[in-house]
C-alpha cells in the first residue's frame, strides 16, 4: 500500500472516529471534515489533517469516505452550498457508509456519474466497537471497478467486506440488517422491562439470557445499559432507529410485505422518542415498555 495515500473523511462521530483511527494506523493520511470543532481537534491529535471546508478537502483527495447520519446530510455534503460536487477531481470515488433509502442511492449513482464521480454504496454494521476494532461488516455495491478502488480503504475498518452488485444493493441489505437489529433491540428492552416488573434480579437475568438460546448481540451489548437505566453514553441514538425502522417500513410497503414485528419495533422507538428521549442511547427503548406497563 502507498503509505502516502490521502483519504477524505466526513463525519467524525463515534463510528467515524473508529474508522479514521484504523485508516491512520494502517498508513493512510486522513483529511477530515466535521461541523464540530472538538472532532477536528481530535483528528489533529490523532495525526490526521483537519479541513476547514469540504472544498479544502476536495482539492487533496481522490477517495472520500462519508459517515454522516442520513440521505439529507449526504445530499448536503455533495450538492449543498460548498459541497463536493464540482470540486472533487474527475474519477474520484465517494464511499457512502450511511444507512439510506435504496431508491435514493440508485438515483445518486447516476447523478454523481454526470460529474465523473463514482459512488460506492457501503453501509456498515457492527457499531462503534466494530469501527474501533476494525471488525465492521460492510455491504458494498456500485461498479466493480470503483469497488476495487474502494476495497483497500474499506478493509482498514471492515473485517467482512462484501460486494453485492449494483448500487443500492448495499442499502437494501442494510435495511434487512436494521429490521433484525431493531426487532432484537426492542425485544431485549421488552424482556428486561418485564423482568424488572416481576422483581427478578436483573444482573442475573441478563447473565442467564445471554448464556442461552435467548441471547443476541443486541441483548448483550445494550442490556447492561437497560439495567442501569443510564442512557447518556450514546453509541447510537433512539432517533437513529426511528429513522432506520422508517426505511424498513418503506421497504415493506413497496414490496407489499407484511412485517408485523418491524412495525411493533418502530412504534417502540417512536414512543420512546415521543417521551423526549430521542437523543438518548437507543437502549432507552426499554423505558417504552416500562412506561406502557405503568412501571416506575
Amino acid at each position: 500500500m502507498n503509505t502516502k495515500t490521502k483519504v477524505g473523511f466526513i463525519g467524525l462521530g463515534a463510528m467515524g472516529r473508529g474508522a479514521v483511527a484504523n485508516l491512520l494506523a494502517k498508513g493512510y493520511d486522513v483529511v477530515g471534515c466535521d461541523v464540530r470543532a472538538d472532532a477536528l481537534d481530535w483528528l489533529r491529535a490523532e495525526g490526521g489533517t483537519p479541513a476547514s471546508s469540504l472544498a479544502e478537502m476536495a482539492g487533496q483527495v481522490h477517495i472520500v469516505v462519508c459517515f454522516v447520519v442520513n440521505s439529507q446530510q449526504t445530499e448536503a455534503v455533495l450538492f449543498g452550498n460548498g459541497g463536493l460536487v464540482g470540486r472533487l477531481p474527475a474519477g474520484a470515488v465517494f464511499i457512502a457508509c450511511s444507512t439510506m433509502d435504496p431508491g435514493y442511492v440508485r438515483a445518486l449513482e447516476g447523478r454523481l456519474a454526470q460529474h465523473s464521480i463514482a459512488l460506492i454504496d457501503a453501509p456498515v454494521t457492527g457499531g462503534a466497537i466494530g469501527a474501533e476494532r476494525g471488525s465492521l461488516t460492510i455491504m458494498g455495491s456500485g461498479t466493480r471497478e470503483a469497488f476495487e478502488v474502494a476495497r483497500p480503504v474499506l478493509e482498514t475498518f471492515g473485517a467482512h467486506v462484501h460486494y453485492l452488485g449494483l448500487a443500492g444493493s448495499g442499502a437494501q441489505m442494510k435495511v434487512l440488517n436494521q429490521l433484525l437489529c431493531g426487532v432484537h433491540l426492542a425485544a431485549a428492552g421488552e424482556a428486561l422491562a418485564l423482568a424488572k416488573r416481576q422483581g427478578l434480579p436483573l444482573d442475573l437475568t441478563l447473565e442467564i439470557l445471554c448464556s442461552g438460546a435467548a441471547g443476541s448481540w443486541m441483548l448483550a451489548d445494550r442490556g447492561p445499559r437497560m439495567i442501569a437505566g443510564r442512557f447518556d453514553h450514546i453509541t447510537s441514538a433512539v432517533d437513529i432507529f426511528v429513522k432506520d425502522m422508517s426505511l424498513v417500513l418503506d421497504a415493506t410497503r413497496e414490496s407489499r410485505f407484511p412485517a408485523a414485528l418491524a412495525h411493533a419495533a418502530y412504534l417502540a422507538f417512536l414512543g420512546t422518542a415521543a417521551r423526549g428521549l430521542g437523543a438518548q442511547d437507543d437502549s432507552a427503548v426499554t423505558t417504552h415498555y416500562e412506561m406502557t406497563a405503568g412501571a416506575s
